[in-house]
């Protein structure tokens, strides 16, 4: 199979709930595999002497990571050959026959048709354009569906966030917040509006984005207080 490049979709990567889990290094041996996977029909050898070398790391750490991708079956090990499930439909489009990519001549035909005008007869798309059409209308589905998801997400955090503002100020949190920072809890209601301008919107729960608000108040405070900043 002839090396090709490939479309990369940056939000489908930074929404994925399974990288989110993994880390910068996790991540990079992640990338790496995918780039492989595209380059040589998804069956990339295991060649772990090699890649400790190219990649700077030893062997343990290198077992650690693929631990790490198999738990979260974003690769497959079948003997000694990796495998990434999610490039298979991509991979799909570029190869040969019924899933095959349309190829120039079969674009060019279609152009030449088209030119012809109505004059003359249309013939019926053949039964690899149909299956080139159907693919293509399945991609864009598919893309439709994961940006309705993204923004059934996005509104489900919002939710969220706006919640944990109107909870804070009555909370035990907000209490505990006061007592720690020594500040008034009349002054501290005050920095919430601030808090809010610069707040990210990925809490994990109400316990950490209280930590953050404090973190928030205690670096902004002009007393400068040097004081711990955990509800535990």
């Amino acid at each position: 199979m002839a090396k090709l490049g490939y479309t990369w979709y940056p939000k489908d990567w930074g929404n994925s709930d399974s990288v989110f889990e993994l880390s910068l290094s996790e991540r990079g041996l992640y990338r790496e595999f995918i780039d492989f996977a595209m380059l040589n029909d998804n069956k990339t050898e295991l060649k772990k002497d090699v890649w400790v070398r190219k990649f700077s790391v030893s062997m343990n750490e290198l077992n650690l990571i693929l631990d790490k991708l198999l738990q979260l079956n974003l690769i497959e090990i079948n003997e000694n050959i990796l495998f990434i499930p999610s490039c298979e439909n991509r991979l799909n489009l570029s190869r040969g026959g019924k899933k095959g990519k349309p190829t120039r001549e079969s674009i060019n035909n279609l152009n030449n048709q088209n030119k012809k005008g109505a004059s003359e007869p249309i013939s019926e798309p053949t039964s690899e354009q149909r299956e080139i059409e159907i693919e293509r209308e399945k991609e864009i589905e598919r893309l439709k569906e994961i940006e309705r998801e993204r923004e059934r997400q996005n509104n489900g955090i919002i939710n969220s966030i706006e919640s944990y503002y109107k909870e804070l100020p009555t909370s035990s949190n907000f209490e505990l917040i006061s007592i720690s920072l020594n500040i008034p809890k009349d002054k501290l209601t005050l920095k919430i509006a601030e808090f809010k301008k610069t707040s990210k919107f990925n809490y994990l729960n109400f316990n950490e984005f209280c930590h953050h608000f404090k973190n928030y108040v205690n670096k902004n405070n002009s007393n400068n207080l040097k004081l711990k900043t955990s509800f535990k």
